[in-house]
């Protein structure tokens, strides 16, 4: 039998070794882990040992135990007392015991009231207030003749100003007169200047909004301003030239009937020791009861001289101007730079001394109040 010859190993590259097969594992060999593979093992073991616990702990939830209150002990018996003992007193419940351990609030005494603060004087009332200062001298009321009256009269001429030359001659009036010089006209300087140097007193004759469609002016008051608006204005007004007693209302029957916005007004005259005429063209003016608010000096129109102006009327509002000052000692009449009504001055105020009555100054029918003493 021919004998079998076995081939030689193929050639590989030089210094190369023979790839070997692989190795099967037996069985029952012992496998080998890295440390990450160890640690996540155990950490997986972890887990599943804390959610079993968690499971068990809710199937049967801890119950904290109730504390209950001890019970009351039985009173102790007692034998009979010997005759002649005092009774034992009941027992103190346990509030009222508490209660009577406790001791009674420390008695408040009641607190002293602070002194209230005298209001200061308004400056209205003080000697050397605005109106005091440029007030005209009054004259000296001479005796009067038998049967004659023994008056004052006050007359005031508006809206002066605009119309240069019946101004003019309402200053050439004889005086003293209380001349109203509304704010908005020009060269109040050089007019009041000239008023003031014939003997006449000044006012402001401040614009202020009426009832009807009636036009008071440029920087009229009017009741839907605010209150800082209406100041401003005043302010404005009160600039427009200087030695002035106070003011009165041109127009103005809405105005002085809103309380709350003359109040506005009366309180700065107070403060400046101003006065105010009221015009009474309202019966429903709330100027008397703010003045006395105010402790401001106050003077109210009686007669208005010039509403009709025919001849006619005037001499009757003229007649009545007498009436008033002979029943009440005092009249206060404004009238207009009216043609007619200057006419009918000019040759009515000479006639006023032979009938007893004494032509004085605005200021001079201040009544002797608080706020004009």
């Amino acid at each position: 039998m021919p004998r079998r010859v076995t081939p030689p190993p193929p050639l590989g590259r030089p210094g190369s070794r023979p790839k070997r097969a692989p190795a099967r594992r037996r069985k029952g060999a012992r496998i080998s882990l890295t440390r990450a593979q160890l640690a996540g093992i155990v950490g997986l073991t972890a887990i599943v040992v804390l959610l079993g616990a968690y499971a068990l702990g809710n199937r049967h939830p801890h119950k904290p135990a109730v504390a209950t209150a001890p019970a009351p002990s039985a009173p102790a018996k007692t034998g009979p007392r010997p005759p002649g003992t005092p009774p034992i007193p009941p027992a103190t419940p346990p509030e009222q015991h508490a209660e009577a351990l406790t001791p009674p609030p420390p008695a408040t005494l009641p607190k002293a009231e602070a002194p209230k603060a005298e209001p200061s004087k308004p400056e209205t009332g003080k000697p050397g207030a605005a109106w005091r200062r440029n007030a005209v001298p009054a004259p000296q009321m001479a005796a009067p003749a038998p049967g004659a009256a023994h008056a004052r009269i006050v007359l005031v001429i508006d809206d002066l100003g605009l119309d240069r030359p019946r101004s003019t001659r309402a200053v050439a009036l004889p005086g003293p007169v209380t001349t109203a010089w509304l704010p908005y006209a020009h060269d109040l300087a050089e007019q009041t200047r000239a008023a003031r140097a014939a003997g006449h007193e000044l006012i402001v004759h401040v614009p202020m909004e009426p009832m009807g469609k009636a036009d008071p002016g440029p920087g009229a008051l009017t009741v839907n301003l605010s209150d800082e608006e209406i100041q401003r204005r005043l302010e404005t007004d009160l600039a427009s030239f200087d030695g002035y007693v106070g003011i009165n209302n041109h127009m103005g029957s809405r105005f002085t009937a809103n309380e709350g916005k003359l109040a506005v007004v009366l309180a700065e005259l107070s403060r400046r020791g101003l006065m105010f005429l009221d015009s009474r063209t309202t019966p429903d003016t709330k100027g008397p009861e703010l003045a006395a608010r105010y402790h401001l000096p106050l003077v109210s129109r009686d007669v208005f001289l010039d509403d009709d102006q025919s001849p006619k009327a005037v001499q009757a509002m003229l007649a009545k101007v007498e009436e008033v000052a002979r029943r009440h000692g005092t009249a206060v009449a404004i009238g207009h730079p009216h043609d007619v009504t200057l006419s009918a001055l000019e040759h009515w105020l000479p006639t006023l001394a032979a009938k007893g009555f004494t032509l004085v100054p605005l200021t001079a029918a201040v009544p002797p109040t608080p706020g004009g003493s």
